[in-house]
């Protein structure tokens, strides 16, 4: 999954939504802390405004994050342009504000971060926000490479990521369906699995290398789970526990 694609192929631990728990999620200030950690494999979330903005952000709502209300999907970016996302996690981070996905990824081209990219769309956005993420890593990608992971839930999202960056290493988040029945996956192609370290096994991790996925588990939140995944063979862990659990954690 990183090996032989970027400088970052001797990491195995993701910051989750860039800074973990420790830096204001889904945010510049969140990668540059990470960065100053020692992690060059960075996630963050991506969502869509009405009007086609990809922007760092992990739920709908805005209020869980910014005291705002509304739904990212059906405001503009000029209405979300400046929230405060920072305020909750110290005196700081007062004034950080809701980045785009062309400033997370020129940040990340700047630090030297491989981008872990989550894409959520809403409902109807499933092929747009494959195709606009594309373009802007393709802009910025000729200054210098990126080499992005990009993961998603959706079916659509990633079937048009492997129509239009077909190189492009991709990622599929676990759901129920996939559990009830694992051939589900094959028809998408994807590079790696993205898995709650509740839910993995030691044979279903071998299950999925046997068919050339790597397995990357998730909601890793502290060293003893950390430790029960990597003894499953795991290829990467995502964890918010940065400050705890460091990049070369194995």
């Amino acid at each position: 999954m990183l090996e032989n694609q970027s400088f970052a192929s001797r990491q195995k631990v993701i910051s989750y939504r860039t800074g973990g728990i420790i830096a204001p999620e889904n945010s510049i200030a969140g990668i540059k802390n990470a960065r100053n950690l020692g992690f060059q494999n960075v996630h963050f979330d991506v969502r869509l405004t009405a009007d086609g903005v990809p922007i760092l952000l992990a739920n709908e709502s805005l209020d869980l994050v910014t005291g705002a209300s509304g739904l990212a999907s059906e405001l503009f970016f000029d209405q979300m342009n400046g929230l405060d996302i920072g305020s909750d996690y110290g005196n700081e981070y007062i004034g950080e504000k809701l980045p785009t996905l062309y400033q997370a990824l020129s940040a990340c081209a700047e630090l030297e971060i491989r981008p872990i990219i989550e894409l959520k769309p809403s409902a109807g956005q499933e092929g747009a926000i494959a195709e606009i993420s594309v373009d802007i890593l393709e802009r910025i990608g000729k200054e210098k490479p990126l080499f992005p992971l990009i993961a998603s839930k959706s079916a659509l999202t990633l079937t048009t990521l492997m129509n239009i960056a077909p190189d492009v290493t991709r990622g599929l988040i676990w759901n129920d369906k996939l559990a009830r029945d694992e051939s589900s996956h094959e028809k998408l192609m994807c590079h790696c699995i993205f898995i709650p370290q509740q839910l993995i096994t030691p044979q279903l991790v071998e299950t999925l290398h046997q068919k050339k996925h790597s397995v990357i588990a998730t909601n890793i939140n502290d060293s003893i789970e950390a430790i029960t995944v990597i003894e499953h063979k795991v290829d990467a862990l995502v964890t918010a526990q940065i400050d705890a659990i460091g990049p070369y954690f194995f």
